[in-house]
């Protein structure tokens, strides 16, 4: 069985592990690890599953029932549920997740090709343009793309002058949502990366007011 299934899938069932997999950007829409062969999937439903960046909700998933029983015990002991009024804007926020979805990867497919024919910006990642490492795995694997990009700019002033060039891309470290923003990893101190690398997430603007507006912003660093 192994010769078809995913290597890390192989790996972790000789090691006997549980293998959770974070699916918070791609959703249940745009990725389905169980049926690849997690043993969970977890996702931070504040983002792209509700999408309007007013609640805070997460989920996690399995088809295995032992696990289903160990989580369902351990949140029923922590008391740790969402209440009604999250719950419905949960609910209300879910019947445009495809629509936002849609939306967001054609901004995404537009910006990484403005990105793409910057000398501004170096680096970039969007598993869905056919140059990107992952491309191959993305399009295999995955069900359709999403608005997450990264990429590198000089420095931490050069996002500084970008952000501040924009009318419509906020600086927010929180993606998904229906507004784009831009976040400069580096300055929260975990991830290792370089000060100028940013991550851009493409919210349902109109697409053409959204790379004009990401243009002028670019020209501002020549």
């Amino acid at each position: 069985m192994c010769a078809t299934s995913p290597r890390w899938r192989c790996a972790a069932r000789a090691g006997g592990t549980l293998v959770a997999v974070d699916n918070t950007t791609a959703t249940p829409l745009g990725q389905r690890p169980l049926a690849l062969g997690a043993h969970l999937t977890v996702g931070s439903d504040t983002k792209a599953l509700t999408g309007h960046s007013d609640v805070l909700l997460g989920h996690v998933s399995t088809t295995d029932d032992e696990l289903h029983a160990r989580l369902k015990g351990f949140r029923d002991r922590t008391g740790s549920t969402p209440g009604p009024f999250e719950a419905w804007l949960g609910h209300r926020s879910m019947s445009t997740l495809d629509l936002r979805l849609a939306r967001q990867a054609q901004n995404a497919a537009a910006v990484a090709q403005l990105l793409a024919a910057s000398p501004a910006v170096t680096g970039l990642r969007w598993p869905w343009r056919p140059e990107d490492p992952s491309f191959a795995l993305a399009t295999r694997q995955m069900l359709r793309p999403n608005g997450v990009l990264s990429c590198e700019l000089a420095d931490e002033e050069a996002v500084a002058r970008l952000v501040a060039a924009s009318r419509l891309w906020a600086a927010a470290t929180s993606f998904g949502g229906v507004h784009s923003t831009i976040d400069r990893r580096a300055q929260w101190g975990g991830d290792a990366v370089a000060p100028g690398f940013v991550r851009l997430s493409c919210g349902i603007e109109d697409t053409a007011d959204l790379v004009a507006d990401l243009s002028v912003a670019l020209a501002a660093l020549d």
